[in-house]
């Protein structure tokens, strides 16, 4: 495949990249201003063609995309970290399942908090009418991304090791565009005339892993006239790489589209439960909104959610596991002796412990230390609430300063504090708007895709399937793909 002569070269700069040093900016090749504007276009222009788009307008018959905001190059990423997080995200689903079914641990997880987080609240009232009428679908459905950051071990960078941001078990976006960016880098390294070995930006199988979920799920409901539900916000066309995945896998699985103003509106309820939605019922819900508070902004939609979780038709995911993904089970789970009560075998817990950094709660009789530390050194964490969906976490001053306002409040109960992950650090070119083409000073954070079906006691499906790289200036503390304050990368491994 390479003469030689590349072959050295490759090696070269494979054990370069190995030692985790300030990469040679670009690969290698410096970009000269025209150049650099070429490369732009042309590797902008391939996303496109590729599929790592979004929506930028929409009217009733015509929508405009644009390239998602993208690195120019991918970013060095040693396998063993890949290797790692992938091996470890079956375990993680099933420890959020044997949570999920474990109703006394988590109404002990919750009981501080429902006073003084009303979403919360609601969320776990519709969760323990659930559970007291009983389920009328046995089977559970998950899809869930484990996002991690890269932190050195040592102090020269040699080696690294992946740390636990969270685990998103609701809506968990970015399998769609993750898989088209493969061929995107492997493009802007051909212009680079950059050698590297095929399995170096390894394939993506996340779109095709998780619609075969979808697709099982579907069929565990044995009714072959119903569809697939889409619960989505109207500007957002990620989901529609799921659907077209459904597609390629059973022609005859219908999927519908519908926003929770439709639902109020089109849903309603045959014999048995049964969830139908404009004349079609239901096999699964997959739930791509409904994570925050704005999107209920009355009543009628929490009385939506409490419709479709009473019902026959198989959700993604439960409202059980929509709590289970809370920050306060993430922080609890941290706390010794707890994964013990879910895992037996004491290797995977040791593997699974390895990736938490300090987990603080803020409601405990000594918290009064940590909660001092925090202001005095804001840096050093970050204050993170109930929420999916990102821009909701403090850090800084905002943190300093809302710890002083509630240090001596119940409504610190709402919220936990993290240790601050020291991410690795390197350099790409990160093609966003707003943002200069330089290159600079980045973390990158990565994502595990997989799922999971279920009843209670029993798991029928835990599979991973691929992963999403989001890449954003050293400085930047919020870094969500959907919102374009990161970009999406791809690992170059090492």
């Amino acid at each position: 495949m390479y003469s030689d002569v590349q072959k050295d070269d490759l090696k070269r700069r494979n054990a370069d990249m190995s030692r985790v040093k300030p990469v040679e900016e670009d690969y290698g090749k410096p970009l000269t201003p025209e150049r650099l504007d070429e490369m732009i276009q042309r590797v902008t222009g391939w996303a496109l063609l590729n599929g790592a788009q979004r929506k930028i307008t929409a009217t009733e018959f015509r929508e405009r995309v644009e390239p998602v905001a993208i690195t120019l190059f991918p970013s060095i990423l040693p396998v063993d970290v890949l290797r790692k997080a992938k091996s470890l995200q079956t375990s993680f689903q099933t420890l959020i399942y044997k949570v999920a079914n474990d109703h006394e641990f988590m109404k002990e997880c919750f009981s501080g908090l429902l006073s003084v987080d009303a979403f919360t609240k609601q969320l776990w009232d519709i969760y323990e009418t659930v559970t007291n009428e009983g389920p009328a679908q046995e089977v559970s459905f998950t899809i869930t991304r484990n996002d991690f950051m890269m932190e050195s071990t040592e102090e020269d960078g040699a080696k690294q090791d992946c740390k636990q941001v969270e685990i998103n078990t609701f809506a968990a976006s970015g399998c769609g565009v993750a898989n088209s960016m493969v061929d995107v880098h492997r493009y802007s390294l051909s212009l680079q005339d950059f050698p590297f070995e095929e399995e170096q930006l390894p394939e993506n199988n996340s779109i095709d892993g998780l619609a075969q979920g979808l697709v099982k799920a579907w069929q565990l409901y044995k009714n072959k006239r119903a569809v697939i539900l889409f619960v989505v916000e109207p500007c957002t066309p990620d989901h529609r790489w799921l659907e077209r995945g459904v597609y390629r896998l059973d022609r005859s699985i219908k999927v519908i589209y519908r926003t929770f103003p439709q639902l109020i509106i089109q849903m309603s309820f045959g014999e048995n439960r049964k969830l139908i939605v404009d004349g079609a019922e239901v096999a699964v819900v997959y739930y791509r909104y409904g994570y925050a508070p704005k999107h209920y902004p009355t009543d009628a939609e929490f009385k939506l959610r409490l419709g479709m979780e009473r019902s026959r038709a198989i959700k993604c995911p439960t409202v059980a596991v929509h709590l289970a993904g809370c920050k306060k089970i993430q922080q609890v789970l941290a706390e010794p002796g707890v994964l013990e009560r879910f895992i037996d075998d004491t290797d995977v817990i040791k593997d699974i412990r390895s990736t938490f950094v300090g987990l603080y709660r803020l409601d405990a009789k000594d918290s009064s230390k940590i909660i001092t530390q925090a202001i005095q050194t804001p840096e050093r964490f970050v204050l993170k609430p109930q929420r999916e969906g990102g821009g909701s976490n403090l850090f800084g001053d905002d943190l300093r300063n809302y710890l002083e306002e509630i240090k001596e409040s119940p409504e610190r109960s709402a919220w936990i504090l993290m240790d601050r992950i020291q991410a690795t650090r390197h350099r790409n070119r990160l093609i966003r708007a707003g943002l200069g083409s330089e290159c600079r000073n980045v973390v990158s954070e990565l994502g595990i895709f997989g799922f999971h079906i279920s009843t209670p006691t029993s798991e029928l499906e835990n599979i991973e399937c691929g992963y999403l790289i989001r890449t954003k200036p050293e400085e930047a503390n919020e870094g969500g793909l959907c919102k374009g304050l990161s970009c999406l990368d791809t690992p170059f491994l090492v």
